[in-house]
This record gives structure tokens, C-alpha cells and sequence, in this order.
């Protein structure tokens, strides 16, 4: 037994011998081939040496490409782990900046690197792109660094942010569904009206059957159809203008905060909306309250990472309150529409017991849970109330174009 467990290594051995023989030539193919393409671009301190138009205008597409939740999700993941294993921070940044991210990424990494070789400090090299990092990232960071315990912030913050990421795509894809069932009604009437109905209506007049005589459903359609053949331009300014007004109103700071609060006052989606509001302000502000920041830094922080404006105002309402002796509880109880009562108690227990970073961390499993919860409802809602608008638009449209040709095969009987 021994000989032939002693033969099969011999053979495997041989084996690996004669493959190095012929395969060298493979992997010379390898050899010094990097992952991704070079790109030595580092912010302000070394650009493309080309200056052609090409270069440039390559320069400007990259320079305005987004850096995505994922990406950074995954960097600051692969940068936990690298760091915890022993790895150098700037060792790690460097290592990482050579992965495969869109080209911006890797050249804020390169630049942070840079910087942070020079004498910066990891999360004021970060600060430099807030368009990229949020404050609360920045902040994460800057206590790590503070306290000794980056790898530990590092892992948290990752969690995090696939946390959102993850919350990004159940959304999107609760709201693909409808959105394109919708669109792809929508085409199929204004291709209806634009190519079908004329033919049909001109087969009508035609044939000599009278208007009254036509379903109510098919006037209707004709009607649509005579609208649109003659006052498609004005339609369209009309909308592009409704678009724009509308979009300028949203922007406003006065119409920014009524459509927010719209938005919260929709049925069944703006209890979503809340939750959505509430998970993202107790996730931030309790990760920040363990990575060891002031509360008012920290309330402010989670704050501006609210996309609701309501929100917004109210969080700085509870900052002008905390900072004259008042607890963020007691801020919370005159709105109880924002801020459930059970949010308020566990937030009043916190504070009295110190402990307001493990209360949020038990709200946000709460919340998370309830936000799930939700999408799932508003699917299962949503499916059979678009099998039911499909199913009448086909109806309605078959109503519409057989009920003219059937009384007109009666006719010519």
C-alpha cells in the first residue's frame, strides 16, 4: 500500500515536472500583467502626461464618473480586513487602489494614499472628497484612528453600508416592477392611438356606421386619437413645462420641505417612507455614538445623512434642544407621526442608562425588520393590482377595436 501511495506521488510529481516543461511558455503569458490598466493620474500632484483633446476629454468623463454605495461598501470591507490582519493602513489603500473600481476611485484612493504618505491623516486625506465619503464615514473614520480601534470602525462601517446598499435594492426593485408595467402600457396606448386607431377610423367612416352608434369606449379612444394628431406639440410643451415647474418647485427651499412632507403623508408608502427615515437616522447616529463622538456632533452628523427635509428639521430641532439641557426623547414626543412612541421609550431608556449605542443598535434590527416587512407587503400588493390594470387595459382596448369591426361585419351580413 505504501509503494503504490509512494508510486501515485512519484507519478504526480512527474506529472508537475513534465507540465512545467511545456507550460512555461503559458504562464510567461501571466508575468507581469496587472489586474486593471495603469493610471498614475494622483490629484493634484500629477495628471496624464498626454495633453491631446482625447486625453482630456477621457479626463473629464472620469473625473465626473460616480463612485457607487457598492464600491465604497466593498473597499471599506477589504480595507477591515487587510487592517486586521496586520496590513498598514497606507500599505492597504495602496494595495486596494490597484484593484479593479471604476477609474475615479482609483485615483482618490491614489490620491489618499499620497497624502496620507505625506503626513496626513487617513481620515483628513478621506475629507478631501466629501462628494465621495459622507461626513458620517469621515467621522467613523476619525475615531478609529483617535481611539486605537480603526479595524473595529472599519468592519462597522462596512456593515453598514451594505446594509443601505442592500435596503437600495429591495426598493429599486419593489418599484421596477410597476414603473415598467406602466411604461410598457403606456407605449403600447400611444402606439395604439399613433398607428392603430387611424386606420380603424378611417375603415369606420368609411363603412357609414354612425358615431352615436359606437361604444362608449371607442368614442372615447377617437376622441384621444383627434387630440393627439392635432395638439401633439402643445401636449408635449405642456408637460415638458409641468416637468420643469415642478422640478423647480421641488428645489426650492420652500417647496422642498411641502413635497418631503408629502411624500409622508402618501397611503401605504409614506409609512415606508417613515421607516425608511427612521432606520437610516438611529443606524448612523448609534454606529457614531459607539465610534465615540459627541452626541451633538453625532445627532448632526446622522442628520444631514437624511434625505427627508421634514426629518432634517426636526433633528436639528432636537440639536438646539439638547444643547440647552433637554433630552432627545423629550424632543421626540410632539412627534409621534415622525417618531413612534416605541422609538421615544427605548431612546428615553437609553439615555438613562447610558447606553444610547445599544438601544440604536436594537432599533435599527427593529426597523430593519419592519422595512423588509413592507417591501415584501407592497410586492405582494402591487403584482395582482398591475395583473388587474393590465387586464383592464386589454379589455378596454379590445372593447374598443372589436366592438367597431363586429357591428361592421353585421352591416355588410
Amino acid at each position: 500500500m505504501r509503494q503504490e501511495d509512494g508510486r501515485g506521488f512519484d507519478d504526480a510529481m512527474d506529472y508537475l515536472i513534465l507540465g512545467a516543461d511545456f507550460g512555461e511558455e503559458v504562464l510567461d503569458q501571466f508575468r507581469g500583467v496587472k489586474e486593471v490598466a495603469k493610471d498614475d493620474v494622483i490629484y493634484g500632484v500629477r495628471r496624464n502626461e498626454k495633453e491631446g483633446v482625447v486625453s482630456k476629454i477621457n479626463d473629464f468623463l472620469i473625473d465626473n464618473s460616480k463612485v457607487t454605495l457598492k464600491e465604497r461598501s466593498y473597499f471599506f470591507h477589504m480595507l477591515a480586513v487587510m487592517v486586521d490582519a496586520g496590513v498598514p493602513v497606507l500599505t492597504a489603500v495602496d494595495n486596494l487602489a490597484e484593484r479593479g473600481y471604476n477609474l475615479r476611485f482609483r485615483r482618490i484612493l491614489r490620491t489618499i494614499a499620497h497624502d496620507t504618505r505625506s503626513g496626513s491623516k487617513f481620515a483628513d486625506s478621506m475629507n478631501r472628497f466629501e462628494g465621495v465619503f459622507d461626513e458620517s464615514e469621515i467621522g467613523i473614520i476619525r475615531s478609529g484612528e483617535a481611539t486605537g480601534s480603526l479595524n473595529v470602525m472599519l468592519f462597522k462601517l462596512s456593515e453598514e453600508l451594505n446594509r443601505r446598499y442592500d435596503l437600495r435594492l429591495k426598493l429599486f426593485a419593489a418599484a421596477f416592477y410597476p414603473i415598467v408595467v406602466l411604461c410598457v402600457l403606456l407605449g403600447v396606448g400611444i402606439g395604439m392611438l399613433t398607428w392603430v386607431f387611424p386606420t380603424l377610423l378611417q375603415l369606420l367612416t368609411e363603412s357609414g356606421i354612425p358615431n352615436e352608434d359606437l361604444p362608449f369606449v371607442t368614442k372615447m379612444l377617437i376622441g384621444m386619437q383627434g387630440f393627439f394628431a392635432n395638439y401633439w406639440m402643445i401636449l408635449i410643451l405642456t408637460l415638458v413645462a409641468g416637468f420643469g415647474v415642478l422640478a423647480y418647485y421641488i428645489k426650492s427651499d420652500y417647496g422642498a420641505v411641502r413635497w418631503d412632507a408629502f411624500k409622508l403623508r402618501i397611503p401605504v408608502l409614506g409609512a415606508l417612507f417613515r421607516k425608511v427615515s427612521i432606520l437610516s437616522f438611529v443606524s448612523n447616529f448609534g454606529l457614531l455614538i459607539d465610534a465615540g463622538l459627541p452626541m451633538i456632533r453625532a445627532l448632526k452628523i446622522a442628520g444631514s445623512g437624511l434625505k427627508n427635509r421634514v426629518y432634517k428639521l426636526k433633528i436639528q430641532e432636537v440639536i438646539n434642544g439638547v444643547k440647552n439641557g433637554e433630552k432627545i426623547s423629550k424632543n421626540f414626543e410632539d412627534v409621534t407621526y415622525l417618531f413612534p412612541v416605541e422609538v421615544i421609550q427605548m431612546f428615553r431608556v437609553g439615555e438613562s442608562s447610558a447606553s444610547l449605542g445599544k438601544v440604536s443598535a436594537k432599533i435599527t434590527e427593529q426597523y430593519q425588520r419592519e422595512v423588509d416587512n413592507s417591501i415584501k407587503k407592497l410586492s405582494s400588493v402591487f403584482e395582482p393590482l398591475m395583473i388587474l390594470v393590465v387586464g383592464t387595459f386589454v379589455g378596454l382596448l379590445a372593447v374598443a377595436i372589436m366592438a367597431p369591426i363586429f357591428s361592421l361585419s353585421g352591416n355588410v351580413g
